[in-house]
């Protein structure tokens, strides 16, 4: 009579041979709850080319997001806080439709607190607006960077009033012309405005009434201009005037 093979009990096997089940299993050990690192504040939590920091730190500030937005800082200006970083933070927030790039190079022209590690371009690129001073800066030909834009605010004390590029623009009326002409030629008749159309007769003499008057200044004093309005074709007036001399 054959006896029936006896089969190993598989509970107590795996009870005494649970390490080597959880080794082919990859659990040599418990595992642990997964934590998530704490990303220092205005370091990329991904990775990011050189090219999308490049293409971050050229676009508006108040088009990038939170996060973006501190990944272009901690590209310029390098992680943790430096005066340069806040500096730059607070430039964007208050002129958010310019660029992290713009703003940074014109915080660098103005001698601002070196970066800690940030990017430091060494030229600037050919899009941008500002050039990279010449290797022969004090010597003839040089190449000078531009003078970086100033920043006005609310409150700055200034040396002296820079330059004001407004040009007031001088507008010589017709009066001012005609006037001008007939007191370069005294007793001469000339010609002050034609009109026409359905109204020219009424305009032709409110003009004629407004020099004599003096109504209009250019031709003070009053009765110092004769004039007359012709109709010099149908339906079309032209109105005459001469310096006589002011009365005395």
């Amino acid at each position: 009579m054959n006896s029936e093979p006896a089969w190993p009990d598989w509970g107590e096997f795996i009870t005494q041979d649970r390490e080597h089940i959880n080794q082919l299993r990859g659990m040599s050990q418990p595992q642990q709850p997964t934590q998530t690192q704490p990303t220092r504040t205005g370091e990329p939590d991904m990775e990011i080319t050189e090219n999308e920091l490049r293409e971050m730190a050229r676009t508006p500030w108040h088009d990038l997001a939170a996060g973006q937005q501190r990944v272009v800082l901690a590209h310029l200006c390098g992680p943790g806080k430096s005066t340069a970083r806040t500096g730059l933070r607070d430039a964007l927030n208050m002129n958010p439709t310019r660029t992290a790039m713009e703003l940074w190079e014109i915080q660098q022209a103005a001698g601002a607190e070196p970066s800690t590690g940030g990017h430091q371009p060494d030229t600037v690129d050919t899009d941008m607006s500002t050039t990279t001073a010449g290797t022969d800066a004090d010597g003839a030909g040089a190449i000078r960077e531009p003078a970086a834009p100033v920043r006005w605010e609310p409150g700055m004390l200034v040396d002296e009033l820079p330059e004001d590029l407004h040009r007031a623009r001088v507008v010589i009326s017709e009066a001012q012309k005609t006037a001008g002409v007939a007191h370069e030629h005294p007793g001469q008749w000339v010609v002050y405005g034609v009109s026409h159309g359905e109204h020219a007769r009424r305009v032709a003499l409110e003009k004629v009434r407004r020099v004599v008057r003096a109504k209009t200044s250019a031709f003070a004093p009053a009765a110092s201009f004769e004039a007359q309005a012709r109709e010099v074709e149908p339906g079309r007036y032209v109105v005459f005037c001469r310096y006589v001399g002011a009365e005395q």
